[in-house]
């Protein structure tokens, strides 16, 4: 189905007892996905997101090297998902508040939030790159405040060279680790440890 109505379909097999797989990210309505998640835990269902790099081997190898502590205290994620869309899909990405950043981009707030926990502060910075006179917000941005850093997550679909840029940077005390591009099987995963 269309994002939009994500929380709504995935509301309607849960009243019905049904286990749910759904699409990123929760839908735009807080009030609806706090009661999908409320009905869920009600019926004792199994709720899942389709967060892409949960299950991705590299980040999976990056986050026991972090619990190891190979990289140290962790300072800052750097992590992008960028493509090259369309006049017309950058426009689409008008219907979604945040734009670039709701649609692809919550894939790297998953990440950064997965690694570095809830943040202090959330700024966000997104905006139309007005290409094609592009109004709808084609670069997706935000900056999380940590008390020990600053992670970003950025999206946007006006790169060229995206799809081989999408990459995850993590920062330690220890060591840093690059993962780059990260959908491929035969993962990049690059140590760059001091």
């Amino acid at each position: 189905t269309e994002d939009r109505a994500l929380t709504k379909y995935a509301l309607m097999a849960a009243e019905k007892g049904l286990h749910v797989h759904m699409d990123k990210p929760g839908g735009i309505s807080d009030e609806e996905f706090d009661k999908l998640v409320d009905t869920v835990s009600e019926k004792h269902l199994v709720f899942h997101t389709g967060y892409i790099y949960r299950y991705n081997p590299a980040v999976l190898q990056l986050k026991e090297d972090i619990n190891n502590g190979k990289l140290g205290d962790i300072i800052s994620v750097e992590a992008q998902m960028n493509c090259k869309h369309s006049q017309s899909k950058r426009e689409w990405l008008g219907n979604y508040p945040g734009g670039m950043l709701y649609f692809l981009g919550c894939h790297m707030v998953d990440v950064v939030y997965s690694i570095m926990g809830e943040p202090l502060e959330v700024i966000p910075l997104s905006c139309s790159s007005g290409v094609g006179e592009t109004k709808a917000e084609d670069f997706g941005m935000a900056a999380f405040k940590y008390r020990n850093g600053v992670s970003i997550a950025k999206s946007t679909a006006i790169e060229h060279g995206g799809f081989e840029r999408r990459q995850v940077v993590v920062v330690g005390t220890k060591g840093t680790v690059e993962i780059c591009p990260l959908e491929w099987a035969d993962f990049s995963y690059k140590n760059i440890y001091c």
